[in-house]
């Protein structure tokens, strides 16, 4: 058990060993009820390997994790995914060739009498498109929208599971400004739903728009998480590299 009703995920000293590398030593992490936290580090600090744990991509070498006081474990993202845990990676997972309301119910579709519902899936997802402000339509091929818009349908696909904690993975490495505050506006409008965001970036201004808390990891160690507004970008830098820089 672990006992915190403000804490929706607690992980609790999770080490994650390959062959020859340990890319996760002793790792603790709480995740807020309704908060953005963002994670923070150089390349190779650990920061997606502890998400895959989460995510039930990977499974942890030691460690626990628990979900709301109770202890989960999860063998696959199938596993991951029934308790409310959805991830978009940096290289978005979908089928170019399909329609969108095809891949936000790709696993997972609505069914009856063992036969695929295919307009009650659109319904849906046009539902949660809509939710989100999309301008275009769940009928529409997957390969004509944009990186921004493909975005959009891997969240839809996470809140089509009733995903309590969405993982982004940076997912504004490849958006332009204009389409970074979209992006922000459907976090912010998550966190207002009472979803909680990990939020993984190399950019501080995401961090400054989006989340109270910043979690800092360094050569698959947790380092500290900071409140946002107590903590200077030097400092954050500091702990990022383990030295201070000067310029």
């Amino acid at each position: 058990m672990f006992d915190d009703p403000n804490v929706v995920l607690h992980c609790e000293k999770i080490d994650k060993i390959y062959p020859g590398t340990k890319a996760l030593d002793q790792v603790s992490f709480d995740l807020l009820k309704g908060k953005v936290n963002v994670l923070i580090g150089e390349n190779g600090a650990g920061k997606s390997t502890l998400m895959k744990m989460i995510a039930g991509i990977e499974q942890p070498s030691a460690g626990k994790m628990y979900m709301d006081g109770q202890e989960v474990y999860f063998k696959d993202t199938n596993a991951a995914r029934a308790k409310g845990i959805g991830i978009i990676h940096q290289e978005l997972s979908l089928f170019p060739n399909m329609t969108v309301y095809q891949n936000i119910f790709m696993g997972h579709e609505i069914k009856k009498n063992h036969m695929i519902q295919w307009k009650a899936m659109n319904e849906e997802a046009n539902k949660l498109l809509k939710q989100l402000n999309a301008d275009f339509d769940s009928t529409a091929e997957m390969g004509t929208l944009s990186v921004a818009q493909q975005q959009m349908v891997e969240i839809a696909k996470a809140l089509s599971t009733n995903a309590k904690i969405v993982i982004l993975d940076e997912p504004t490495a490849s958006l332009t400004k204009r389409e970074s505050e979209e992006l922000y506006r459907i976090v912010d409008q998550l966190k207002e739903k009472g979803v909680s965001i990990i939020f993984i970036s190399h950019r501080f201004e995401d961090m400054y728009r989006l989340a109270s808390r910043v979690t800092v990891f360094r050569d698959s160690q947790y380092i500290g998480t900071y409140d946002v507004d107590g903590i200077t970008n030097a400092d954050l830098i500091k702990a990022m590299v383990g030295r201070e820089i000067k310029d």
